[in-house]
């Protein structure tokens, strides 16, 4: 959807960015505990042994530091299609 919205941007000149960021689960947050639960569910673990097997959970501070990131460095090299981790902004090629 930012793809298909920055192309329509550029073609018709209108001088907008648009990025997409995608955080992990973010288990600290409320939609996070419901999601960790019927994953946990599903899979027949607990939900602390879902979130011990998540690499790198991200945490709402992630998220926010991450908007943050993107909203003081908007270099457009840097991509339009973000994930965010505990480990910080990634880049989705």
């Amino acid at each position: 959807m930012a793809n298909y919205s920055q192309k329509e941007s550029d073609r018709l000149g209108l001088g907008l960015r648009f990025m997409a960021l995608a955080p992990r689960i973010i288990p600290d947050t409320e939609l996070g505990k419901h999601a960790v639960a019927g994953y946990s569910r599903y899979l027949g673990i607990s939900a602390a042994d879902f979130v011990q097997g998540m690499a790198a959970p991200p945490t709402s501070c992630n998220v926010a530091t991450a908007v943050i990131e993107l909203v003081m460095n908007p270099d457009r090299s840097l991509g339009d299609v973000f994930i965010v981790s505990g480990k910080g902004l990634e880049a989705v090629p």
